[in-house]
């Protein structure tokens, strides 16, 4: 017993003693930190408070955008840099405290959220903001939508966390620059670009002015570190931070950046490259939109992303230069892509494949659509796509002069019973379209009169004309259950038209396509002999719709007699809603057609499009979303102006150009017999005339001279060139342009003819201005020479300067390593040797460059 005892004994004792030990260090150390954190950090409070500033202006910057409500964004960057230098400071495993900064981090922006978060107590705001994030999360890897806009404030306050923590790191334990200033350029620099106006610069360039100081800083901490490795004895004041001389240098910097032209110039090869570098960048903005589209924009639409989603999105910002220019006898829509699929958050493309065109008979249109013209499109200027982006057509496609392929919708499929009661179906016999809804209540009384299973004959001659047996799973006795499937039409019904290609931003594309034509008259006829591949897709919403939709759909229409009248009056009662971009997207689990309708009661294109086409699904009528741009503005027209150039009757329009500065979205409703055909619901825009986009008759007319709305004197020109465009500039402009360019350049060639070749008397500097000459002429100083070893090889190759090099080489040899005082006789030395020195050294560098001795 007593030995176990002495054995716990010692086994305390020792458990003792680490402890003690431990906290003696853990006490030691805090100490040492505490005190060098009233010194200050090594760097100097210089350093510190630089930082501080260049973080809080990023910061700054991420805040003015005012895209969602960020709690505590300021605090959050204060703290990250004070534990940055805390962390930076403790000698202990850099990875371990790297991480551990940014679970404070995360920590904190987590808590931050509750501030913006709904609930009673502190408890229930955390569990939501943890709820609302992994919702968020699910619809990110699952390829679904999100309005929500928490999550970009916790990505946003974490961000200031990160950039505080992370330049502070590298400052305080690298010294490192690059360290200490991207981060924080990286914010501020992607902050701009989406802002809508110019007047955001002059936070760039009140950061600028900061990184120039910090950056100057950093330098010289570093050559003084250099020195001190080196052993080279140096003065402290050389060593400081020369605040006028670096004020001047960043305000200079400041002052030349801002001269510089805001639309760089655009260079094709570079442009190609930056296309296919960032197309990838591209691709994973696209994927993130659609979880963050409750997020308002703050850059003007420089060509919307037509991906497969469309989500409801917040307040955007609608740009003035133009996007493309269209060449077409008359205006039209240019859809990108449709979509078929209406979630409560937006709009979704169905499953789809991608066909040659190759594969589709043309001469199928005629027998499936009526009243359809051939129109030639030439569009220019469009922003760059990758391999796979929809192009802007503004109809289907039967020619295009580059490679081409289309997206369609693969044909609808359902699992049915043959018998009444069976399980396991892909859809409920309720939802099923009407004719297959009608074939399985045959399948099932025809079944339940038989005492023997259906063979697959019976079956299939009971399905409807356009539907064919897949594939068929048996049971005893015979078949149990059937696939089938929906026959694709001839064409088949296209969502997209993309490059096989990528196309650079600045090019072109002529494309001939079959445009509907029917008239007003035309579309009242049409009936509602609506094919089963339409049925199927294009009459879905949501189950758990908002009544107050169907109930306004339902008084929208009840005195219309025809889908076409249906359609107009939904329209109408749609363009007397108010037009506006600066919009809030639908909250977290509202159905965005009821939001608009109901709570916001205004919005753009989107909702305009989208409410019509639910209101329209809602009635019965099939309809989908298109989004591509719209006609844009007329401008002059071009083409044969002669009329005698063609044979009597066979007179050919002019192409007009148009002008294209925004994406749009607007309604397609289907009729029996024409197709799909654009109706226009946003007041913003003007209405579709069915039946008008016709060829514009000829100058001497009788129903007028083809003068189209929008039309106008404005040509426009596109960025990076294209249109001729005035000289709008005065002269005295361009005087005053001159003037102030060649005083930079003669300030420049001051300063730097002062700060290189000027009068001298520091030696240091005489000495280092020696190498920076004697390295022009490839005598450049070697490490393994001595100041002594330099200046005597130097004086062989120039003997009529060495005495003035000894001059200069034993005064700087005397103060720097032998602390010698730098007397007014030496000054005096150095200012006399130099002269000679510099002109000859110069000279020599001069004519090593020109072809002959000229000099």
């Amino acid at each position: 017993m007593a030995p176990e005892i002495g054995k716990a004994s010692r086994g305390i004792s020792w458990t003792l003693t680490r402890f003690k030990v431990g906290a003696s260090w853990a006490i030691e150390h805090i100490q040492a930190l505490l005190w060098q954190m009233v010194r200050g950090p090594s760097e100097g409070w210089t350093a510190f408070i630089l930082l501080l500033l260049s973080v809080l202006l990023a910061v700054w910057v991420m805040a003015s955008a005012q895209w969602v409500p960020l709690p505590g964004l300021y605090s959050m960057a204060l703290c990250s840099v004070v534990l940055g230098l805390l962390l930076a400071k403790t000698r202990f495993n850099a990875w371990r405290l790297v991480i551990g900064g940014l679970l404070v981090g995360l920590a904190l922006s987590f808590y931050q959220l509750t501030a913006v978060a709904e609930g009673v107590s502190r408890l229930d705001r955390l569990a939501e903001v943890a709820t609302r994030l992994f919702v968020w999360w699910e619809a990110l890897v699952s390829g679904g939508t999100s309005t929500d806009i928490l999550p970009f404030s916790f990505f946003l306050v974490f961000t200031s966390w990160l950039v505080g923590f992370v330049c502070s790191w590298f400052l305080f334990r690298r010294r490192n620059i690059w360290g200490a200033l991207l981060p924080s350029s990286i914010a501020v620099v992607v902050s701009l670009t989406n802002f809508a106006s110019i007047e955001q610069r002059f936070y760039f360039y009140l950061y600028l002015f900061v990184a120039v100081l910090l950056a100057a800083r950093l330098f010289t901490l570093e050559r003084q570190h250099d020195w001190e490795q080196r052993g080279i004895q140096h003065i402290p004041t050389d060593s400081r931070l020369r605040l006028p001389d670096v004020f001047w240098l960043a305000l200079v910097v400041v002052l030349v950046t801002s001269l510089l032209p805001m639309e760089p110039a655009r260079v094709d090869p570079v442009a190609a490259i930056w296309d296919t570098v960032s197309s990838p960048v591209r691709v994973v903005g696209e994927e993130f939109a659609r979880v963050l589209a409750g997020v308002p924009t703050r850059k003007p639409d420089a060509g919307h992303s037509f991906g497969p989603t469309q989500p409801f999105a917040g307040g955007i910002t609608v740009r003035e230069e133009p996007v493309l220019m269209v060449e077409a006898p008359f205006p039209i829509y240019l859809r990108a892509r449709s979509y078929d699929v209406y979630t409560h958050q937006g709009w979704e493309t169905g499953d789809t494949r991608l066909v040659s065109p190759e594969w589709i008979p043309m001469q199928g249109v005629d027998a499936e659509f009526q009243k359809w013209q051939q129109v030639e499109v030439n569009v220019t200027g469009l922003p760059s796509l990758t391999t796979g982006e929809p192009l802007y057509l503004g109809g289907r496609p039967i020619d295009m002069s580059i490679d081409y392929q289309l997206e369609v919708l693969e044909p609808a499929r359902y699992l049915i019973a043959v018998e009444e009661g069976g399980a396991d179906l892909s859809v409920e016999a309720d939802s099923l379209p009407l004719d297959v809804r009608k074939a399985v209540q045959r399948l099932w009384e025809s079944s339940a009169a038989s005492s023997e299973r259906l063979t697959e004959a019976e079956i299939t001659s009971m399905l409807p004309a356009d539907v064919w047996a897949v594939s068929w799973e048996y049971a005893a006795g015979g078949v149990e259950k059937v696939t089938v499937e929906r026959r694709i039409p001839m064409p088949p019904d296209t969502l997209s038209v993309s490059s096989t290609n990528p196309l650079a931003a600045g090019g072109s594309y002529q494309a001939t396509v079959l445009v509907p034509t029917a008239s007003e008259t035309d579309l009242r006829a049409a009936g509602t002999e609506y094919p089963g591949w339409v049925l199927d897709r294009y009459l879905q919403f949501p189950d758990a719709m908002p009544s107050r939709v169907t109930d306004l759909a339902e008084e929208l229409t009840r005195d219309a007699e025809t889908p076409y009248e249906k359609a107009v009056a939904i329209r109408d009662y749609l363009r007397t809603l108010d037009y506006a971009l600066d919009i809030e997207a639908p909250p977290d689990g509202a159905d965005g057609v009821d939001y608009f309708l109901f709570e916001l009661e205004k919005g753009y294109c989107q909702y305009f499009a989208s409410a019509m086409t639910v209101l329209l699904r809602a009635s019965g009528v099939p309809s989908r979303v298109a989004a591509g741009y719209g006609p844009g503005e007329m401008i002059e027209p071009h083409g044969p102006d002669e009329m005698d150039e063609f044979p009597p009757g066979e007179w050919q329009a002019p192409q007009h150009m148009f002008i294209i500065r925004e994406s749009h979205s607007w309604s397609e409703v289907f009729f029996p017999r024409y197709g799909w055909i654009s109706f226009e619901s946003t007041p913003a825009y003007p209405l579709v005339i069915h039946g008008s986009l016709l060829p514009l008759p000829p100058p001497d007319a009788e129903d007028g001279g083809g003068i189209l709305p929008g039309g106008g004197d404005d040509t426009g020109t596109l960025p990076g060139g294209g249109a001729d465009t005035e000289a709008g500039a005065p002269w005295y402009v361009w005087a005053a342009g001159v003037s102030l360019g060649f005083a930079l350049l003669g300030t420049i060639i001051w300063l730097g003819w002062r700060r290189l070749l000027g009068q001298v008397t520091e030696p240091r500097v005489a000495y280092a201005r020696i190498g920076y000459l004697a390295a022009l002429s490839r005598l450049g100083p070697a490490e393994s020479l001595t100041p002594y070893e330099y200046g005597r090889r130097l004086g062989a190759a120039e003997p009529d300067i060495s005495p003035a090099l000894d001059r200069i080489v034993d005064t700087y040899v005397g103060t720097c390593y032998g602390r010698r005082t730098l007397s007014s006789e030496d000054k005096s030395h150095i200012a006399s040797a130099w002269p000679l020195v510099r002109n000859r050294l110069l000279r020599r560098a001069l004519s090593g460059l020109l072809p002959g001795k000229f000099l």
